[in-house]
């Protein structure tokens, strides 16, 4: 029984593995194109491109985790009931239920991967990728290293050492000289608050100022103060992570963060819902391809399975993006908005299974 339900499984995981790996190519390739209006533009060549693509891949897979799950394992099983595999089990007492029960079990597999994706590798590489593009299209005047990153601008020049929760700049210094290259002023600060729409209006926080008055070095504190920051955008796109790309547990701390400074917080809270709704989502949308599979198993082809089961997905994904879209225009809950999709789905599951019980046993 146990060898049946891994060879099951086993299956299902080479079907989410086939359909990523299409998915993948496919709005890579969209990627590239793309790209290649700015291939030429400073040093930015067709290496670097595809490399940014490259880096583009695990967030590829999270955006499309729910769709990969739903048409793989139709995909899987589909191709077990097309020979006959899955009567074969039946015939040695192996129940839809058991069936459904490896496939969760190999998803669970799945989504756990998909967790550590979001968390640990999408900020990694989506960083890597736009600093590495931001670099190449600006051309010199920054630097990135293990010390942190630098920025000169005429007589300005400024030093970020760390950044908290991926979105605000910490230990950062800024050396400010005149046209005999002498230092006028040299101010630290702990971290940097950058309002949305403002962002070269620095609020420098926790901030030591040191110059030379008469020829006399002068240190003054303060708690804040603004200075006027002369990156552009894309250089700023170097020191902050972009929202899609700070794991769930930078997302959270990224919101308590604002709340405490009485800042708006809801796009990023929809955000961090919205992801940590993907595992749960991709496992609902395993449980929606049960019916295409064991209510189908005798008069439908693979081919027609799989055509359903994308015609699926893609109704799941736009409804998502309308509820996103329409639920953010309300101001409704961040966790009820990323909740609603699947919610859905399972009454549709219900509202199935309440029509037709043995077509739908296994889910």
């Amino acid at each position: 029984m146990f060898i049946l339900q891994r060879y099951i499984g086993l299956s299902v995981i080479r079907g989410f593995l086939l359909i990523a790996l299409i998915m993948v190519s496919l709005f890579s390739i969209i990627l590239l194109i793309e790209e290649l209006d700015q291939v030429g533009t400073g040093s930015y060549n067709w290496v670097i491109a595809i490399k940014y693509v490259l880096l583009h891949t695990p967030k590829l897979l999270l955006d499309f985790a729910a769709f990969i799950s739903l048409v793989g394992s139709i995909l899987a099983l589909g191709s077990l009931a097309s020979h006959q595999e899955l009567v074969a089990t039946e015939t040695v007492g192996v129940s839809p239920r058991e069936v459904t029960n490896s496939v969760l079990f190999a998803a669970l597999i799945l989504m756990a991967l998909v967790l550590i994706n979001a968390q640990f590798v999408i900020p990694a590489t989506l960083q890597r990728a736009n600093v590495e593009k931001t670099l190449a299209v600006e051309g010199a005047g920054d630097f990135v290293s293990e010390a942190g990153y630098w920025a000169q601008n005429n007589h300005q020049f400024i030093h970020v050492q760390d950044v908290e929760h991926g979105r605000i700049p910490a230990d950062v210094e800024i050396f400010e000289f005149n046209g005999q290259h002498q230092l006028l002023r040299y101010l630290h600060a702990d971290t940097v608050d950058l309002s949305e729409g403002t962002e070269t209006d620095w609020m420098l926080q926790g901030v030591q100022i040191k110059q030379l008055v008469d020829g006399r070095l002068q240190v003054s504190n303060l708690e804040s103060i603004k200075w006027q920051s002369f990156l552009s955008a894309a250089q700023l796109g170097i020191i902050v992570s972009k929202p899609e790309a700070l794991s769930i547990t930078d997302l959270y701390q990224f919101v308590q963060s604002l709340k405490q400074r009485g800042e708006q917080s809801y796009r990023y809270e929809l955000l961090f819902w919205q992801k940590i709704m993907i595992p749960i989502s991709a496992a609902i949308m395993i449980l929606l391809g049960m019916p295409f599979v064991f209510g189908l198993q005798r008069t439908v082809s693979t081919g027609k399975r799989i055509t359903l089961g994308v015609l699926a997905g893609i109704t799941f994904y736009v409804a998502s993006q309308l509820i996103t879209h329409m639920g953010s225009l309300q101001q409704w809950s961040p966790m009820l908005i990323a909740a609603v999709p699947s919610a859905i789905v399972l009454l549709v599951l219900l509202l199935m299974k309440m029509r037709s019980p043995n077509a739908l046993s296994a889910a």
